[in-house]
């Protein structure tokens, strides 16, 4: 069952029912929901839909030859393209006189794959694509690379995108179309327990207690969020380590760098960039009383429900 996100699909329908060429990007972090609203938009649609991977140029560019091929053939494998601009020349010949989209998922590792996609995709665009009626998705969990690397003025795609789409939790309203049994009161606690995000809230069961969901889902070492922050941690950055003791810190109590540092046991110049990084995924927000410039009167919480909840409560319990 597909849940909220009606402004979002009503603007990728307006987008597509223009007719002109477009280049959405969407980002957010991890178990937003990003696939799942794209896949609910092409519904119906002629799509190709690529999922980058993690891997060397040559696998993505493979996969994408794949993906191609199976957009006007029933089955088989494909020839691989010799180079990603074959590849990107064949999508525009597909795209030249219908509406096709073209989704690419988890572009950052395809651009970490091959350096060179950025610089093609804009050649592209500015030299046929803006002719056509390709509608592309560009989709990335990584929140600072499609900032910077994707949206960012530095960026060969800067001034390219026709449109951008941020997916942030679900607000409460929304989330309590998972809580359907439950108390006005039990649903707050389960809205602040998941943090809003989709694929947690998916978790829930309604003919569960709030107790008994929690015992399930978080401390129950087989279960999809037992050590599901940690999971995370690991995808984004390349000390977990650190980073796991700051939120930690933060969600039992301590707010201001000093205190931070204080008690994770580093110097304040580190503790700075590991609170950077978690500011730019999402997980950690700092916050400055209002008319005030001053650095020491900033105070620093975790932005994230289930992190908040899951680093103050599930560690001391897990025995």
């Amino acid at each position: 069952m597909f849940v909220g996100r009606k402004n979002e699909l009503d603007q990728f329908e307006r987008l597509y029912d223009g007719g002109a060429f477009q280049c959405v990007v969407i980002y957010g972090r991890r178990r937003i929901g990003k696939t799942t609203l794209i896949n609910e938009f092409i519904k119906g649609k002629k799509a190709i839909f690529f999922t980058a991977s993690e891997t060397s140029g040559e696998e993505n560019l493979k996969n994408l030859s794949q993906s191609i091929y199976d957009f006007s053939h029933n089955d088989g494998v494909a020839p691989v393209y010799p180079d990603f601009q074959s590849a990107l020349d064949t999508l525009y010949e597909l795209g030249k006189t219908e509406r096709v989209v073209f989704v690419v998922d988890e572009y950052p590792y395809l651009a970490n794959s091959y350096k060179g996609i950025s610089s093609l995709f804009q050649t592209q665009i500015d030299k046929k694509y803006l002719n056509s009626k390709l509608f592309i998705i560009l989709s990335g969990s990584s929140m600072s690379f499609m900032e910077n690397q994707v949206l960012g003025y530095k960026s060969p795609l800067y001034g390219r995108r026709t449109a951008q789409f941020k997916l942030l939790p679900f607000d409460f309203f929304d989330a309590a179309n998972y809580f359907k049994g439950f108390s006005p009161y039990d649903a707050a606690l389960l809205y602040g327990i998941t943090g809003g995000i989709p694929q947690y809230l998916a978790q829930i069961k309604a003919n569960l207690s709030v107790a008994e969901n929690i015992k399930q889902n978080f401390l129950t070492p087989s279960t999809y969020l037992f050590e599901e922050p940690l999971n995370l941690l690991k995808q984004e950055v390349r000390e977990p380590a650190g980073y796991n003791s700051i939120i930690k810190a933060i969600a039992t109590g301590s707010s201001k760098n000093s205190e931070i540092t204080s008690k994770v046991n580093l110097d304040s110049g580190a503790c700075t960039v590991y609170l950077n990084n978690l500011i730019s995924l999402g997980i950690v927000k700092k916050e400055t009383p209002f008319a005030e410039d001053s650095a020491r009167k900033t105070i620093y919480s975790l932005a994230d429900g289930m992190f908040r909840f899951w680093y103050r409560f599930i560690p001391d319990n897990v025995s």
